[in-house]
């Protein structure tokens, strides 16, 4: 299957699985964010090319869809196969029902493929944005660290995707 089309097979059924949700104090739909995510796995591929770049965008596209839908992994895993069904796992930062603790998820990254952890380099950049209106200054701040140690920890995995993200930390600096 091309890129094309699995990217077409993922991001109508994230989509679907997102359907009704959208992006924190925004009205737009929450699958805005997975397109913004598999877009940046592609910019990141064409920096430094990603074995199985398909997949991996499929991953970038179904990234949320453990974590914030009621999609069982049995059902990723059987459309998407193996490597795609464990990356969106690995990615969901509840397992389980339970919310991991936050080195424990870098870990399970960590240790995974390292097109998951790209997957969550380039996550944390679309995520760097201007933040929420609601969020609090002090949420702003603790969200920086976390975004610092997101780097720290994942930054090996590919480094055009490291720098884009240190400088996102740099500039998300102005918002606290």
């Amino acid at each position: 299957m091309d890129l094309q089309d699995s990217y077409n097979q993922a991001w109508l059924f994230a989509a679907g699985a997102h359907a009704g949700q959208t992006l924190t104090a925004s009205s737009l739909p929450y699958a805005v964010h997975l397109a913004m995510v598999a877009n940046e796995v592609m910019a990141a591929d064409r920096e430094a090319p990603i074995q199985r770049l398909a997949e991996t965008v499929q991953i970038a596209l179904l990234h949320d869809v453990l974590e914030d839908t009621p999609v069982p992994f049995e059902e990723l895993q059987m459309r998407f196969g193996e490597f795609v069904a464990d990356g969106a796992q690995r990615l969901s930062k509840v397992v389980n029902g339970e919310k991991l603790p936050f080195d424990i998820y870098l870990e399970r990254l960590a240790t995974g493929a390292p097109q998951y952890a790209i997957v969550k380099l380039c996550d944390r950049i679309t995520n760097l944005q201007p933040p929420p209106s609601t969020w609090a200054r002090s949420k702003i701040a603790e969200y920086h660290v976390q975004s610092q140690r997101i780097l720290a920890v994942l930054g090996h995995a590919h480094e055009p995707s490291a720098e884009r993200l240190r400088t996102k930390i740099d500039n998300y600096r102005r918002y606290f």
